[in-house]
């Protein structure tokens, strides 16, 4: 038996083993930090809301944090983590390509302008990826981690200025080759808000991108931010302002600020990007099964014999 199938094995066990059928399993599960869905979530200190369909389980921010920090990415601004309940069954794969999980953060930016909606530059955003992906492959060393690269776009940046909804996906391989296969989709969604951004962003393979895509939309326009807290209620001269734009947002959000604050113009500005993406550390993600997030997120490591 490989060690993935044992890592999900051993995730499986725990939830048998911890949890009875029911309504104890349920509240055995909030006990956990796990809330099943059909369920009202509230994001944040009454910041957004989630409505968890039925089929779904929402994993609180205390979880997440945990799987991010494993991970080898910053738990920064985790609200949650949104997961099929299916993968709690008995017989769920750890390589399954239905794998797939939704990641949920808050980025207390302040609010962030649309003004540049129509001059997004795919390609230099796209290059800014790879380079500080390179950069934090360092960093995932240091944790005994496997190096990861950005491809290309899945799906290019767009936004839908109606629901002020921000849409990009990268390809992440597990080496730094034009020919080197797909191995994962990182799927970027982000709502912005009065005073800040709330992002669902999806992980998952790519085989199963498109279906996946489509239940990550849905979790989408389930997610909102209460009231006082919308896009259009923010208030100039009055609230936090970010100091940058969509383009901003899509590489990092800080690290555009703080560049324009520095006065790097020109090609500098995409060098000292590409350090601030390294320094966030969660641009990218790699595709990891629901077996393994359930034992990194409960603390519970599999057997190599």
């Amino acid at each position: 038996m490989t060690s993935l199938l044992r890592l999900t094995a051993v995730s499986c066990f725990v939830f048998l083993s911890l949890f009875s059928a029911g309504t104890a399993f349920a509240e055995d599960l909030k006990e956990k930090g796990i809330t099943p869905g059909p369920a009202h979530i509230i994001l944040g200190d009454n910041l957004a809301s989630i409505d968890v369909p039925a089929g779904y389980v929402f994993a609180d921010k205390e979880l997440a944090k945990k799987f991010l920090e494993s991970s080898g990415s910053t738990p920064d601004g985790a609200l949650g983590i949104v997961f099929p309940a299916e993968a709690m069954k008995e017989n769920s794969k750890e390589d399954d390509a239905n794998s797939f999980y939704v990641i949920s953060r808050f980025e207390d930016s302040g609010y962030v302008h649309d003004k540049d909606a129509k001059d997004l530059k795919p390609d230099e955003i796209l290059k800014t990826y790879q380079e500080g992906t390179k950069e934090n492959n360092e960093h995932r060393k240091s944790m005994d981690l496997p190096p990861i690269f950005v491809g290309g776009w899945a799906e290019k940046p767009q936004y839908k200025k109606d629901k002020h909804q921000v849409v990009w996906a990268l390809e992440v391989k597990d080496q730094d080759s034009a020919t080197a296969p797909v191995t994962g989709i990182n799927y970027n969604t982000r709502i912005l808000g009065r005073k800040g951004v709330l992002s669902m962003n999806l992980v998952t393979s790519q085989e199963k991108f498109p279906e996946n895509k489509a239940k990550v939309m849905a979790l989408l326009n389930k997610t909102e931010f209460t009231k006082g807290n919308t896009y259009g209620e923010y208030v100039e001269g009055k609230d936090k302002a970010s100091g940058y734009g969509l383009t901003g947002l899509i590489l990092g959000g800080g690290a555009m600020a703080a560049a324009a604050k520095m006065g790097l113009l020109g090609g500098l500005w995409k060098w000292l990007l590409g350090l601030f993406l390294v320094g966030k550390k969660f641009i990218v993600l790699a595709v990891v099964g629901l077996g393994a997030l359930f034992a990194k997120i409960f603390g519970k490591k599999g057997s190599d014999k």
